[in-house]
Order: C-alpha cells, then structure tokens, then sequence
C-alpha cells in the first residue's frame, strides 16, 4: 500500500489538534509537494487537496483558526459593468433628435419647394399630345421649308 493510500485512510481518523502538535515544517511535508533532491522528479503530497480540505473545515468548525492558511491578495470591490454604449447614449441621442425635430416641418417644405422650382414639371397626357402637333409646327419654321400637310 502506497504511503498517499494509507495517509488517505489515516486522515480519516485524524483529528485538527494532531496538526497543531507539531512544526510547520513537518506538517508543510504532509500539505505540499516535496522535490526530490539532485533530481527534476517530484513527489505528491502525502495528503491530497480534498483530505487538507476536510481537515481544515473540521478545524473551523471546531472554532480553531487553520494555522496553514494561504495568504489571499484582498479582492477588489465588485465594480457594477459600464454596459453598452447604445444603451448609455441613449438619452443624449433621444434629446439630440428632439432638439433636430423643432421646426422639421418648415425646413421640410422649404427643401420640397426648393426641389419642385429646379426639376422640370412633368407633362400629363394631354400636354404631351400639344407639345406633339406643335413641334413638327416648330421644327419646319426654323429650317424654313414650308411643307403641305394632307387634309
């Protein structure tokens, strides 16, 4: 049997106050890691994170501190999330086109009478037909060739 296993079926039976008994580099041996000398390899610790865990908490619950607890950086404060920018422009846009809309109408038709003044009018049906019998009309009193039309 392994010395991990047989740790592993110690532990068990093992109570918070076996710890506080000895050094903390004894019990540094049982929680971490160890390199073996003049070589790469590493060895497990002989008790496993959820065997230290279980310790630990019956040790808390017992009212003791854990005397190997890892020194935790202070968190920061949980900072509320800026969100989308869509949704905090929201109000400036909706305020900028409130202020655009003011008078809209007006500059609408200034716009509409400006267009109408410089497009062409279209001819309806009836003008089309004029404008038809009038051209050839035109057309022969520039050339000067005078024509008998057919009755």
């Amino acid at each position: 049997m392994s010395v991990r296993r047989l740790a592993g079926r110690i532990v068990k039976g093992l109570k918070p106050e076996y710890f506080e008994s000895y050094n903390e580099e004894f019990v540094q041996k049982f929680l971490r890691p160890q390199k073996i000398p003049d070589s790469r390899k590493w060895r497990r610790p002989v008790l496993g994170g959820r065997q230290v865990a279980e310790l630990r908490k019956e040790c808390l619950v017992a009212g003791n501190a854990w005397p190997y607890e890892k020194e935790r950086k202070p968190q920061a404060l949980r900072v509320k999330r800026k969100g989308r920018k869509h949704l905090l422009s929201k109000p400036e846009r909706e305020a900028r086109i409130a202020e655009n809309l003011v008078g809209m109408e007006e500059r609408i038709e200034e716009i509409r009478m400006a267009s109408r003044s410089v497009k062409p009018r279209k001819h309806n049906w009836y003008q089309a037909l004029e404008l038809f019998k009038v051209e050839p009309a035109l057309q022969q009193e520039k050339t000067g060739s005078k024509k008998k039309k057919k009755e």
